[in-house]
């Protein structure tokens, strides 16, 4: 680690010293804030308007997942790409809403903590241990997020946001097998400029962001943004009258930028808080597929009939006391996290841009929930056979450090060759503390009782080295190919305490609580150390044909990997020392990026077949009441994707995303004996499709001054797991902005999301013939008004 940040810092000393390039004689002077050259990643530009503006046409955005800054319609990959103005637009606020706009994009969640993306059936399943590594990839500023759960907080001031699809083996800064979520936040400009959004909604939401640009001094420019966020909860907790699923959220982002004139050097450092609170999540037991209802279920039936009613948004959990303390403990979330990431790019003209990007990140986040949200001590006296209750706590702890330098050639137009050249870094230190409880009434079952506890100290270390060639034969064919070499090493120790057997009820219980080994006794455990190592090849080739501006085709193989890793509360120590493999994928597509009527429409298609080998499912086993990840043999995943952008006449766009997935499990026989071959992957629609349109148009005297915006997306039917046995209906959701603006700097709004209402989960656990189940966001709705200057 320590060769490569002194690298970093040697090739950057070389580059300043380096007299700075004259610009060309007679080509204007780029202006502060906009990018240097091609190469440029800082920050790239903002959607440009179509060049021959004669009649409505699509517009174009640049993106930056080759490392090139390019159109999007001559980017061979499957991307989708929302600029920061189509997010306010929308309101989109966080990963959940972009799901409903991108294509093949889906989210779930366990907890806050615990977030899981989906693309093209490849998913982050509650992979939490401190040496896990994430499917889908998350990027700041081309920085990876190691833990999506601790830093994925709303999106505010945003340039645009890529979601790019299939595994990403060669250029990005971590391999990642299943796709990417690239989020660029918005550049300090040269001009004084600045914005202020408030708005109020129902559930009490009040919401205030903005931001301030400008000159700082010569050649250096400044921006400062920042959001506060308060919400009620959509759910409640009866038993102890308290709001559930609430949000109290401040995020702040400062940045200086610094490009001298005359020089091709440029500089930017970002500096990010976030912080949240609420009073924890709502968890509701539903009656599952097995024959007859299970214990929670049934208990909430009888609470029901005493009370009434009980809505499917209300629960009992239970406050859990702890031992060692006096009084119960609250439901919990809070989540604090600070960032840093520095910039360093330097033109080597007609040669190559040095990139050097450093990221450090540090977090703590905290979660406190109970898993059924009724147990044997609920305040109506409802006991039946096996309705035991499991709380859990769980605080985690990250310190993050990457570096990567890379060398872009210049991009190459006519004929010859061009190339990109770096190295990957990054070490992790990841504290993880988990508490589970048990407390059962009846019958008195041993692993039902106590508190268990473990200490998870991981240490994570990650090198690569990447390069990609290409030729261009002519200015229609270029052929490229990449590779990359991945080192991982992940190590650590880990403690499993029984750290008290027995309940209230039984409290001469004397096995400790599940998962843990039941060969310990109150007071013992284990305390033992884990390492294991991976290395891996993950080449790639492109053929792409650009027949003319608004024809571009391209087939890809590539390949991705993940690394093994560890379990996040092992029984023994045996098990705590045993990994799980590395994850792999080999991937064919071809695709196709059309600009058609004169560029009055667009369609972007491609069909991808992959195959995942070693693919790592986590899943909740009833028999120790625990999660397991198991290797799955191989999963076969063959899908078609579409994507149309049409603008009818001026002032209205209608836009609409398709997938078809079909996959399946392979020769997978899981821990728990369940036999899953030919079963469809979990936590995967089976299709998905949004549509949309916008419309603007004059209001009286108001140039502009009314807009639209409504999109509808619905995804199929999905499996919680991978026998298949717990399952989500498809459902849709529909979501609308409407906005009158006097004047460009002055906008009202009001908005409205899942407008129809819809009852929908993002999470489902079947253990003993009930779902434990995280509810989505019911109607929300609101006003806002926005200023800029």
């Amino acid at each position: 680690m320590r060769t490569v940040y002194a690298t970093s810092l040697m090739a950057l000393a070389v580059a300043l010293s380096q007299p700075a390039a004259a610009q060309t004689a007679g080509t204007a002077a780029q202006p502060a804030g906009d990018p240097v050259e091609e190469t440029q990643t800082a920050a790239p530009p903002a959607p440009v308007a179509a060049e021959e503006p004669t009649g409505p046409q699509v517009s174009d955005i640049i993106v930056t997942a080759q490392r090139r800054s390019t159109r999007l319609q001559d980017t061979s990959a499957a991307i989708s790409a929302f600029g920061g103005a189509d997010l306010e637009e929308s309101r989109v606020l966080s990963f959940e809403d972009l799901a409903g706009q991108a294509t093949s994009l889906s989210f779930t969640a366990l907890s806050p903590l615990d977030q899981e993306f989906n693309v093209r059936g490849i998913t982050n399943t509650r992979l939490d241990s401190p040496t896990a590594d994430q499917s889908i990839g998350i990027f700041v500023d081309d920085v990876y997020v190691g833990r999506s759960g601790l830093f994925n907080f709303d999106l505010y001031d945003i340039d645009r946001v890529e979601v790019i699809r299939g595994p990403q083996g060669v250029l990005l800064g971590r391999n990642v097998v299943g796709g990417a979520v690239s989020i660029y936040s918005a550049a300090p400009k040269s001009v004084f400029g600045g914005s202020m959004t408030a708005g109020y909604g129902n559930y009490n939401e009040k919401l205030v962001k903005g931001h301030l640009t400008g000159p700082l001094s010569e050649g250096l420019n400044g921006r400062f943004a920042f959001q506060v966020r308060q919400r009620d909860g959509f759910n409640q907790d009866i038993a102890h009258d308290v709001d559930l699923d609430n949000v109290d959220s401040i995020q702040m982002r400062g940045q200086v930028e610094y490009r001298p004139a005359g020089s091709t050097f440029a500089a930017r450092l970002i500096a990010d808080y976030t912080r949240d609170k609420a009073n924890g999540f709502h968890s509701v037991v539903v009656d599952g597929p097995a024959p007859g209802a299970g214990p929670w279920s049934t208990a909430r039936a009888r609470v029901a009939a005493i009370r009434g009613g009980l809505s499917v948004r209300e629960s009992l959990p239970d406050w859990n006391t702890y031992k060692g303390d006096a009084y119960p403990s609250p439901q919990a979330l809070s989540r604090k996290a600070w960032g840093l990431t520095l910039n360093l790019q330097q033109e080597f003209e007609g040669f190559a841009t040095l990139t050097s990007i450093t990221g450090y990140r540090q977090g703590n986040g905290f979660n406190r929930y109970d898993q059924t949200g009724i147990g044997p001590s609920n305040a109506y006296g409802i006991s039946i056979p096996l309705l035991f209750r499991s709380p859990v706590r769980e605080l985690e702890r990250i310190k993050q450090l990457s570096q990567e330098i890379r060398l872009v050639s210049p991009k190459v137009t006519d004929r010859g060759f061009d190339w990109i050249a770096g190295v990957y870094a990054q070490r992790d230190r990841i504290r993880k503390n988990d508490t589970i409880s048990f407390e059962i009434l009846t019958p008195p079952l041993p692993t039902l009782n106590g508190e268990s506890a473990w200490d998870n100290r991981g240490r994570n270390e990650s090198y690569a080295v990447f390069g990609q060639l290409g030729y261009r034969f002519s200015p229609q064919l270029r052929v490229v190919g990449g590779l990359r070499y991945s080192h991982d090493k992940k190590s650590g120790r880990v403690t499993g305490l029984a750290v008290e057997t027995g309940d209230k009820f039984n409290p001469n219980d004397i096995i400790p609580a599940s998962p843990l080994s039941s060969t310990y006794r109150e007071g013992g455990g284990y305390t033992t150390d884990y390492s294991d190592t991976w290395s891996q090849l993950t080449p790639q080739a492109t053929v792409e044909f650009k027949a003319n501006r608004n024809v571009l085709l391209y087939a890809t193989f590539s390949t991705g990997y993940k690394g093994g890793g560890f379990e996040d509360d092992p029984a023994n120590d045996v098990a705590a020392r045993t990994s799980y493999d590395p994850e792999k994928v080999e991937s064919y597509e071809v695709g196709a990026k059309l600009d058609l009527f004169n560029r009055r429409a667009r369609l972007n298609i491609a069909a991808f077949s992959m195959r995942y080998k070693n693919l790592q499912v986590t899943q909740t086993s009833q028999v120790c009441l625990c999660n397991i990840t198991d290797n799955a043999a191989d999963a076969k995943i063959k899908g078609i994707e579409a994507e149309a952008t049409v603008a009818l006449f001026r002032g209205l766009s209608l836009n609409g995303g398709l997938t078809l997935l079909d996959t399946k499990y392979i020769k997978f026989t899981d821990s728990v004996g369940n036999v899953n071959d030919g079963k469809f992957l979990q936590r995967t629609p089976r299709y998905q499709f949004n549509v949309g349109a916008n419309y603007t148009t004059d209001l009286g005297t108001w140039q502009n001054g009314f807009t639209a915006n409504i999109n509808y997306n619905r995804q199929g039917k999905l499996s919680w797991n991978p026998e298949g046995s717990a399952n989500e209906p498809g459902y849709g959701l529909l979501d609308a902005r409407v906005s009158v603006s006097p004047n460009p700097d002055l906008t009202f709004s009001v908005w409205g999301r899942n407008l129809t209402d819809k009852l929908y989960r993002v999470n489902a656990i079947a253990f003993f013939g009930d779902e434990a189940s995280r509810l989505g966001a019911p109607r929300t709705y609101g006003a806002e008004i926005a200023v800029k200057f």
